[in-house]
C-alpha cells in the first residue's frame, strides 16, 4: 500500500434499486427524490452512471430534459445516441425503452448544488443476507459477523482496531510514520506506542458519494483530487473526531500559521507538522490519525488569513502553496464528509515542540487590543455559516474583509450582521458561543 501520492478512492456505484424505491423501507429513498427534485434548480448538468463512472448526457437531449424540469413533470421520454430512454428525475434513473436497462440519474443545477442517488451500501446486502438464512441463529450467526464486518459495510464508525506490530498495515502505517520523522531533528526519541485502524461504516459511504460528486463537477481527470494525509491535535480531540465526528477545526492551534479558519492536514511526508499540533493525554501519548481526504479544486489561502469557506464557487478546499503544498485545509462545512480517519498513530515524543498558538489555555493572558478584539470575529462567522446559504457567505467574507481592512467601523458591521443574517441566527449562535 502506497501512501505517499494521490489515492484512488474506490467506486461505490449507485444503488438503481434504491432509487426505484423497490423492495422494504421504498419510500424513505422515493421521498428523498420527491425532495430533491422540488428544492433543485434548473440542472445545468446532466450524468448517467455508466461503465463505472459518472459521464454528461450531451446533445440537444439536454434542452428538452432540461425545460421538462423546469415544467415540474418528474419523468421525461427523450432520445439519446439513437436510443430512447425514460429519464425519471424523482428516482434519479435512466430507463433504456427497448432493454429496460436502468442507469443511475444525476444533476448538477444552476446554483451548483449537485443531487445524485446514494451509492450501494452494506446495509442492504447484509439484510438480504439475513433474510436468505434468517434461520440461522445463535453461534452460526456469531461466527458470519466477523466475514460482513471486513467490507467495511456495516462496521460502526469510529470503532478502533489495535493492529499487531507483525501486521502488514502496521508496518506500512510505521514506516511512513518513522521515516519521515527520522530527518526531523527535534523528533528525536519518537517512539511508536500503538497503531489502530478505525472501522468505517456510514462515513465512510458518505465520503465515497462526496468523492463521485466532486469528480462528478469537476469533470476532469479525478475530480475528487483524493490524497492521504495526517490530522494532528490534542487528544480528546482526535478521540471526539475519531468516534463521533468532526466537532471543531484545529486551525486555532497553528495561531498565526493558520491558513484560514478549516480542518489543517499535513501531507504523508510532513507528519511532524500534525505532530506538533498534538498534546499528550493523562498517560503521556500523543495521537496523530492517517486520513484519506477530498481535496476537489484548492486555492491558495495565505497565512493569518479570516477565510472560513471557498471564496467562490470555482474551489472545494484550500492549501498554503499550490505547487508544494505543507497544509491542506478543509473547511468546517465539508470536514465530516471529506475527511476519512483511517488509522490512529499512538506516540510518545520526549520535550513534544509545539506550534504556535498551540498552547491553549497555558498561555500567559494579555489585554486584548483593537486588533485582537477584530480576530475575535472568525469564530461568530464560522458559526454563522451553518445557518446560512453560500451566496450570503460570500457577501458576508467581502464585508468582513472591508471590516478587516479598517474600511468600516465595528458598529457598522455590527449593524450589518443583525440586518444581512437576522437577530434570530446571531442570537442562536451567541448563546453557542458563550456555552464553550
Amino acid at each position: 500500500m502506497d501512501f505517499s501520492g494521490d489515492v484512488k478512492p474506490a467506486i461505490h456505484r449507485p444503488s438503481v434499486a434504491a432509487a426505484r424505491g423497490g423492495g422494504n423501507g421504498g419510500a424513505i429513498p422515493l421521498l428523498r427524490g420527491w425532495q430533491a427534485f422540488r428544492r433543485s434548480g434548473a440542472p445545468a448538468r446532466l450524468l448517467c452512471f455508466e461503465g463505472g463512472a459518472w459521464a454528461d448526457v450531451a446533445g440537444e437531449v439536454v434542452g428538452l430534459l432540461r425545460r421538462a424540469f423546469m415544467e415540474g413533470k418528474a419523468v421525461c421520454e427523450a432520445a439519446c445516441g439513437g436510443r430512447v430512454f425514460l429519464f425519471d428525475f424523482m428516482r434519479m434513473v435512466r430507463i433504456d425503452e427497448a432493454t429496460a436497462e436502468e442507469a443511475a440519474l444525476g444533476w448538477i443545477d444552476d446554483r451548483g448544488a449537485c443531487f445524485f442517488p446514494a451509492p450501494e451500501g452494506g446495509r442492504k446486502r447484509k439484510r438480504e443476507r439475513d433474510e436468505a438464512g434468517s434461520e440461522v441463529k445463535g453461534e452460526d450467526r456469531r461466527r458470519r459477523q466477523p466475514a460482513a464486518e471486513e467490507d467495511g459495510d456495516e462496521a460502526s464508525s469510529g470503532v478502533e482496531e489495535r493492529l499487531d506490530e507483525a501486521d502488514k498495515f502496521y508496518k506500512v502505517v510505521e514506516k511512513l510514520f518513522v521515516s519521515r520523522m527520522a530527518p526531523v531533528a527535534a523528533a528525536r526519541g519518537v517512539a511508536i506506542t500503538a497503531v489502530h485502524k478505525v472501522a468505517q461504516g456510514p462515513r465512510a459511504r458518505a465520503f465515497h458519494l462526496q468523492g463521485q460528486l466532486l469528480a462528478a463537477a469537476r469533470g476532469v481527470g479525478d475530480g475528487s483530487n483524493a490524497k492521504f494525509a495526517w490530522y494532528g491535535a490534542p487528544a480528546a480531540d482526535v478521540a471526539a473526531a475519531v468516534e463521533h465526528g468532526f466537532g471543531r477545526t484545529n486551525g486555532q492551534f497553528l495561531g498565526g500559521r493558520a491558513h484560514g479558519d478549516g480542518v489543517h492536514l499535513s501531507p504523508p511526508q510532513y507528519p511532524h507538522a500534525s505532530a506538533m499540533l498534538t498534546k499528550p493525554d493523562e498517560n503521556g501519548e500523543a495521537h496523530i490519525v492517517l486520513c484519506r481526504v477530498l481535496m476537489g479544486r484548492p486555492e491558495a489561502v495565505p497565512a493569518s488569513s479570516p477565510q472560513f469557506h471557498p471564496s467562490s464557487d470555482e474551489y472545494d478546499s484550500a492549501v498554503d502553496n499550490l505547487e508544494n503544498p505543507r497544509w491542506y485545509v478543509v473547511w468546517s462545512t465539508d470536514m465530516n464528509t471529506r475527511i476519512l480517519p483511517e488509522y490512529v498513530v499512538s506516540f510518545r515524543w520526549p520535550n513534544l515542540p509545539q506550534m504556535e498558538g498551540s498552547s491553549g489555555l497555558g498561555s500567559k493572558l494579555k489585554k486584548p487590543s483593537p486588533a485582537a478584539t477584530r480576530d475575535m470575529f472568525p469564530m461568530l462567522l464560522t458559526e454563522i455559516q451553518r445557518f446560512v446559504p453560500s451566496p450570503k457567505l460570500q457577501t458576508l467574507q467581502r464585508t468582513y474583509n472591508c471590516f478587516k481592512r479598517g474600511q468600516m467601523k465595528k458598529d457598522q458591521f455590527i449593524r450589518f450582521l443583525r440586518s444581512h443574517i437576522g437577530d434570530n441566527v446571531l442570537t442562536t449562535v451567541a448563546k453557542k458561543l458563550r456555552g464553550y
